[in-house]
């Protein structure tokens, strides 16, 4: 049997379309909604059709969206930003050193 080489790039994401393939979800939710709300109100300015304009940018607005929080910078990156501005620093949850520092008191039951 030949061997084969490694592809060194097999555990990366699929990107299309400059989107990792896991957020295509989102920019089609998007999307969508962006070009049905104003499809289903009939809005229009003079005479153009505002679904149009708000379809298209909303697509374009979603896809530049996770470009900046996926290209070039750590997994999880934007969930972990999201989660430090809405929690204070000193809340967070155990770690198995906590309990080799600080034991639990026996005598203080509660």
């Amino acid at each position: 049997m030949r061997l084969r080489p490694v592809r060194s790039k097999i555990y990366l994401p699929v990107v299309r379309f400059f989107v990792v393939s896991s957020d295509w979800k989102f920019v089609l939710a998007a999307t969508m909604i962006g070009y049905l709300v104003p499809f289903l109100l009939r809005l229009k300015i003079w005479v153009v059709p505002v679904w149009l304009i708000t379809g298209c940018g909303t697509l374009l607005l979603s896809i530049a969206f996770f470009n900046y929080i996926r290209i070039g910078r750590r997994p999880h990156w934007f969930q972990h930003t999201v989660r430090a501005a809405m929690s204070h620093p000193r809340e967070r949850r155990v770690l198995p050193i906590d309990s080799i520092k600080h034991p639990r008191r026996l005598w203080l039951r509660g």
